[in-house]
């Protein structure tokens, strides 16, 4: 079964790195309290929060509290204290604004939807179905790489 996550308003870029790298997370934007841990829980998700009075209600759900103050470190974090090894098959495959799963979609159909360079200059785009967010490979995927090269924790056998 793959790791799904609920994150608290205080890790709004963490969930979007999360998404980057495939894991499908839910950002709730209101304050984390015992009903979003509930719904977490029945969800099959793991909570990721800043709040460390939110332990005393993991009864009912994994919950792991981030400690980092930037997304950065607290990516690292994350991936080094659960152990994850994202997927690189499953990167960039998730709507970076409402999570739903991207579709590929023929480059007429992003015609007009995107800036005419970008129409101009690439044949393959993703549109998200639940919100029409437009996503194409650009500098964009070469940056996250480089940023996930920079701030993976090193794996070592």
């Amino acid at each position: 079964m793959d790791i799904r996550f609920a994150t608290d308003c205080n890790l709004g870029t963490l969930s979007k790195w999360l998404r980057i790298l495939g894991y499908d997370t839910l950002h709730d934007r209101g304050n984390a309290d015992a009903r979003f841990v509930r719904k977490a829980a029945a969800a099959g998700r793991i909570v990721l929060t800043r709040k460390r009075a939110l332990v005393r209600l993991s009864s009912e759900a994994r919950l792991v509290v981030v400690k980092a103050d930037r997304a950065r470190a607290q990516l690292g974090e994350v991936i080094e204290s659960l152990g994850l090894e994202p997927d690189p098959a499953k990167a960039m495959t998730l709507c970076l604004k409402c999570n739903a799963m991207l579709v590929q979609i023929p480059r007429s159909e992003a015609e007009g939807r995107v800036p005419a360079y970008v129409h101009a200059k690439h044949d393959h785009f993703k549109s998200c179905p639940a919100c029409g967010s437009i996503y194409w490979p650009g500098t964009h995927g070469r940056h996250i790489e480089t940023f996930l090269g920079m701030h993976m924790p090193v794996r070592r056998p």
